[in-house]
C-alpha cells in the first residue's frame, strides 16, 4: 500500500501543469514525472499544492456521499433509478464492513456496489506531508507564497483527518510521509483515541491558521484554505467533541478499545469541553469579522428584503455568479456541473403538464420534517407562537387555496420551499405551483415515472430565476453559484450553542449571534421574538429551540447529517418515516390529506451501530491493530 501511494507521488507533476484552476474536485494525477520535477519552479510546486485538494468528497451530489441526503431533511424518491441513491445505504442498514457505498478508508477491498464513490483520503494526506517535505527546496520560491503552500497542506492534513474523524469515529492518525521502506510496524497502526484524534486536528489547524492569509489577495482563489477557514473548521471540530455521541458516552462505548485495552472514547463527561468549543468558535469569529467577512445582505425588518437577502446568499442574485457570498463563506464548493446537476433535479418540470424525463426533474425534495421545523413570520415554532398555537396547521383557511401551514411563516422558508400555490422563482420570473394531480408540476402515480416530487414539495433554496430550460433548443442555462463547505453563520451558532450548553443560558454575546442570522433574513430578534411567547424558555425546551435554529438557517447544506449524530438523536430521527400530501388528490381537500410517504426500502438504525461507517474488513486483516466500530 505504501509503496503504491510513493509511486503515485511520482506521477503527479505533469498533471499539476493542468490544474489552471482551483476547482480541486476534477483533479486527477496521471503522468510519467518524478517528484524532483515537481518542486523546480514554484508554479509546479503551487500545481502540487493544488492536487493535495483533489481527495475532497463531492458531498453535494445526491448520488455521492451521504452529508446531503441521508440527514432527514433533503431526500430523493421512491421508485426508478433514485431509490438506488446511495445515501439510502444509511437509511436501510444496507453498509457493512464488506459491502459500502463510501470507499474512503480504503480503495482495496474484492468487491464493491456499483456506484461506488471512492476517495483515497489516506494517500492526499500523504501528498499534504510530501509538499511540507519538499517545498523548502524550490528555487527562488517567494517566503509569502512558501507560508500559504505549507499552510494549505497544514489545513489539508487537519481536514481529511476530521472528515474521517466524522465518518468513522476514531482514526489512524499520520503524523508523517512513510517512506517505501516503511516496516510493518510503521504501517499498522491502531487507531488514535477520540480526544487524541481531536488534539492532533486542531494543532494542525492552529498552525495552518499562523501561515495562512485571512482572503487570498488574488481573485480567483475562492476554493483554496485561508485562516478563517482553518479556524473555522477547528470550531466545527471542537462542538462535536463536546456533543453527546463522544462526551462521557459510556453507553456505547464502554468496551471500545484497541487490542491493548487503550479505550478509543472518553467515559466521563468533561463539561470543559464546550468551552474549549465556545472559544474556538469566538476565535473563529473574531478574526472572520476583523478580515471583513460578514452575513450576506444587511439586517431588515422587511419580510421580502429578508427572502432575497437569504435566498441570493446562495444563489447570487439573478443567478449571477456572486462572489460577494464569499463574505460569509470560509470554503466551498465551485464545482459548477455539480451546481447544474443539483438544480436540474430539484427543480419543478415547468412548460409541459405531461411527464417527460426531460427538463427539470424536481424528485431531490426538502422533507416534511424539515418543513415543518421552519418558524412562523413571529420567529416561533408554530405550536409556540400564540397567534398559530390554536390553528390546524393543515386546514385550509376560508377562502384561501392552500394549508395555513404555508401561510404567515418565516422568510428563509419562502426563500427554501416551493409548495403548492405557492411562489417559486424560475424560468426568469415568479411562477405559481401547482401540484395535484393532473396539474403542471403534479405527481402523475405513473411508477415507471421517476422524476416526480413525492411528497408535493419543490426545493427553492438552491434554484433561482436564471435557471431555465428550453423546450425547443434542450438546452438548460443555470445560475452560477458556491454550494458552501462552511459559513459564518455555522460559527454563531456553534457559540450559542456551546454558550448554552456550558452555562446553561444564553449571553448577551450569544443572543447578539442569533440576531445576526435572524435580523439578515427579516426576522424579529431571539428576544422579541419569544417575548410574544412568555419569555427565552429555559433548560431541554432552550436546547430544542437552539437545535432548531441551527437546522432552520442551515437546512439542506449536509450538516443536519453530523448534527444529528453528534446530538445523539440519529436513532430517533432516522427512524421517523417522512410525511407527504396525497398526491392522487385533483382538489384541495383531496389534496391536502396527509399520508406517509413512499420510501423503497425498511429504515434501520441502530445505536451505536449507524452512527459510524463501518472499517473495512480488508484493512482489519492486514492490520492486526484495528478493531472495528461498535455493532458490527
Amino acid at each position: 500500500m505504501i509503496k503504491k501511494i510513493y509511486t503515485r507521488l511520482c506521477f503527479i507533476a505533469a498533471s499539476c501543469l493542468l490544474c489552471t484552476s482551483c476547482d480541486f474536485l476534477d483533479v486527477v494525477p496521471q503522468s510519467s514525472a518524478t517528484i524532483d520535477d515537481i518542486y523546480k519552479t514554484q508554479n509546479k510546486a503551487e500545481q502540487m499544492v493544488l492536487s493535495c485538494y483533489k481527495e475532497i468528497p463531492n458531498s453535494f451530489n445526491p448520488q455521492a456521499f451521504p452529508d446531503w441526503t441521508a440527514g432527514n431533511d433533503l431526500m430523493t424518491g421512491w421508485y426508478g433509478s433514485v431509490r438506488w441513491f446511495h445515501f439510502k445505504s444509511l437509511l436501510y442498514g444496507l453498509e457493512s464492513p464488506t459491502s459500502t457505498y463510501y470507499s474512503l478508508w480504503s480503495n482495496t477491498a474484492a468487491s464493491y456496489p456499483v456506484g461506488v464513490q471512492t476517495k483515497n483520503i489516506w494517500e492526499g494526506i500523504r501528498y499534504c506531508y510530501n509538499v511540507l517535505n519538499n517545498i523548502d527546496g524550490v528555487p527562488n520560491i517567494d517566503p509569502q507564497k512558501l507560508n500559504y503552500y505549507k499552510g494549505e497542506a497544514l489545513f489539508l492534513i487537519g481536514y481529511y483527518h476530521q472528515l474521517m474523524l466524522e465518518y468513522y469515529g476514531p482514526v489512524v492518525l499520520v503524523e508523517s510521509e512513510l517512506s517505501e521502506g516503511s516496516t510493518s510496524a510503521e504501517m499498522n497502526v491502531a487507531r488514535a483515541p477520540y480526544d487524541q484524534c481531536v488534539d492532533f486536528i486542531a494543532k494542525k489547524y492552529t498552525d495552518a491558521a499562523e501561515l495562512l492569509p485571512a482572503r487570498w489577495p488574488e481573485t480567483g482563489n475562492y476554493n483554496r484554505a485561508t485562516s478563517a477557514a482553518a479556524l473555522g473548521f477547528k470550531a466545527r471540530l471542537m462542538l462535536y467533541a463536546a456533543s453527546p455521541l463522544v462526551n462521557g458516552n459510556s453507553a456505547y462505548y464502554s468496551n471500545f478499545k484497541n487490542p491493548d485495552g487503550t479505550p478509543l472514547m472518553n467515559l466521563t463527561y468533561d463539561k470543559e469541553k464546550w468551552k474549549e468549543a465556545m472559544d474556538a468558535a469566538k476565535e473563529g469569529i473574531d478574526l472572520c469579522e476583523k478580515n471583513g467577512y460578514k452575513l450576506y445582505g444587511s439586517p431588515t425588518s422587511d419580510p421580502q428584503t429578508g427572502k432575497d437577502n437569504y435566498h441570493s446568499a446562495f444563489t447570487g442574485p439573478s443567478g449571477k455568479f456572486n462572489l460577494d457570498n464569499w463574505n460569509e463563506v470560509l470554503l466551498g464548493n465551485s464545482n459548477q456541473s455539480t451546481v447544474s446537476y443539483v438544480i436540474k433535479n430539484m427543480a419543478p418540470r415547468i412548460g409541459v403538464k405531461a411527464y417527460s424525463g426531460e427538463g427539470f426533474r424536481g424528485y431531490l425534495v426538502p422533507t416534511f420534517d424539515c418543513i415543518s421545523r421552519y418558524y412562523t413570520k413571529n420567529g416561533l415554532p408554530w405550536d409556540d407562537d400564540p397567534e398559530t398555537k390554536g390553528l390546524d396547521p393543515y386546514e385550509i383557511a376560508p377562502g384561501d387555496s392552500t394549508v395555513r401551514f404555508h401561510r404567515n411563516r418565516e422568510p428563509r422558508f419562502y426563500a427554501s420551499i416551493g409548495f403548492d400555490r405557492g411562489e417559486y422563482e424560475i424560468q426568469g420570473g415568479t411562477r405559481i405551483l401547482h401540484c395535484r394531480r393532473g396539474e403542471e408540476q403534479q405527481n402523475d402515480g405513473d411508477v415507471s415515472h421517476e422524476y416526480q416530487s413525492d411528497n408535493g414539495y419543490f426545493c427553492q433554496k438552491w434554484v433561482s430565476k436564471a435557471d431555465s430550460y428550453d423546450w425547443n433548443a434542450k438546452k438548460y442555462t443555470n445560475s452560477s453559484y458556491v454550494i458552501p463547505f462552511l459559513r459564518l453563520s455555522e460559527l454563531y451558532l456553534n457559540y450559542a450553542e456551546a454558550d448554552f450548553e456550558y452555562n446553561g443560558t444564553l449571553s448577551n454575546l450569544s443572543l447578539s449571534y442569533l440576531n445576526k442570522i435572524r435580523e439578515r433574513c427579516g426576522l424579529p430578534t431571539f428576544q422579541e421574538s419569544w417575548a410574544k411567547a412568555g419569555g427565552i424558555p429555559t433548560g431541554e425546551k432552550l436546547r430544542e429551540v437552539l437545535h432548531d435554529e441551527r437546522s432552520i438557517e442551515l437546512a439542506m447544506e449536509g450538516r443536519r447529517f453530523h448534527d444529528i449524530r453528534r446530538w445523539k438523536i440519529a436513532d430517533k430521527e432516522m427512524m421517523r418515516y417522512q410525511s407527504a400530501w396525497n398526491l392522487e388528490g385533483k382538489t384541495a381537500t383531496e389534496f391536502y390529506q396527509l399520508k406517509q410517504m413512499k420510501e423503497s426500502g425498511t429504515r434501520v438504525f441502530e445505536a451505536p451501530k449507524n452512527y459510524w461507517l463501518a472499517i473495512p474488513l480488508d484493512q482489519i486483516q492486514v492490520n492486526p491493530n484495528l478493531v472495528q466500530n461498535p455493532g458490527y
